[in-house]
């Protein structure tokens, strides 16, 4: 059986995953979104699973935060998060400046302009 904590009904899922609850069981039906089942035989979902499976879509669907709540971190902790996001920085500075400030690859929005451009001329 699943912690309840950690699970989601049905609408639950749906509305996270930005789709109705009838998308969502035909997801089930197809096998596409993982579900488990609870003590009364209710199809219930992980929210782990859901994030893990790439089943979120944050950028048309933002999380919930009352979903995903933040951990509380020590005051030992967050300096050493801090630390290490400030050396990340400097090693970033470095790393670009040997490079002549160029980055190491083109941009993904870089990549598919080129693609849909060569896509067009072969359309033309």
């Amino acid at each position: 059986m699943v912690l309840k904590e950690d699970t989601l009904t049905v609408a639950e899922a749906a509305r996270v995953l930005g789709v109705t609850p009838a998308t969502l069981r035909r997801r089930v039906a197809r096998g596409t979104v993982a579900a488990q089942r609870d003590a009364a035989n209710r199809p219930v979902f992980r929210r782990s699973d859901l994030v893990r499976g790439g089943q979120v879509d944050f950028s048309v669907f933002p999380p919930d935060p009352s979903y995903w709540p933040s951990p509380v971190l020590t005051p030992e902790q967050r300096e050493r998060g801090l630390a290490a996001m400030a050396r990340l920085r400097e090693l970033n500075h470095e790393i670009m400046a040997e490079r002549g400030g160029r980055p190491f690859s083109p941009s993904a929005l870089e990549l598919l302009d080129e693609a849909r451009d060569e896509r067009t001329r072969q359309l033309g």
